[in-house]
């Protein structure tokens, strides 16, 4: 198991959006911060790192617990992170 990720790829696999390119254009906008720092698609995030995301016009803060690649259902994504949203 990794012990870090993509933020474009890990967003997708804890399945915070559809796909994969999504993530990608959501970090290009400069939607995604990583503990705070403006995210690249290639941003590593590791476990402890807190995600923020405005994903369909609604803010999302995530702290990792597992940095995952491959995308899982959604009971399993849901055990990736804990959901600090407002």
């Amino acid at each position: 198991m990794a012990d870090e990720t993509r933020v474009d790829r890990w967003l997708c696999a804890v399945r915070l959006v559809k796909t994969r390119p999504m993530a990608t254009q959501l970090c290009e906008a400069g939607h995604v911060r990583v503990n705070g720092h403006p995210a690249k698609p290639s941003t590593k995030v590791r476990a402890g790192d807190v995600v923020h995301a405005l994903i369909a016009e609604r803010e999302r803060i995530v702290e990792v617990v597992r940095p995952i690649e491959m995308r899982v259902g959604a009971s399993a994504a849901a055990e990736c992170y804990v959901d600090n949203s407002p």
